[in-house]
């Protein structure tokens, strides 16, 4: 976990469970210019006043959540025994 983050995740990671909820899902462009759906994450950075849509990265492993404000990074796995929740609540420690 990127240190200057801080709020509800104080832990150095955090397992999301992946399920078949068609809202939670992004258009985005693919290489060869097509549209494929990934799963989303929606982040509030309480520093920012912002909300940030996050998109699953391309390996399908994670999220990384950017702080619009400052730039601190966030980084959520994918994995077995995580949690169903879509949003989560952030705040820089700047």
């Amino acid at each position: 976990m990127n240190a200057r983050m801080g709020g509800i995740m104080h832990q150095e990671k955090l397992d999301i469970v992946e399920g078949q909820r068609a809202d939670a899902t992004a258009s985005v462009a693919g290489s060869r210019g097509g549209i494929e759906q990934r799963p989303a994450l929606q982040v509030y950075f309480k520093c920012a006043h912002a909300y940030c849509r996050v998109v699953r990265n391309a390996e399908g492993t994670g999220y990384t959540a950017r702080c619009p404000k400052c730039g601190g990074t966030q980084q959520f796995q994918v994995g077995p025994g995580g949690t169903n929740q879509r949003m989560f609540v952030l705040s820089c420690n700047k």
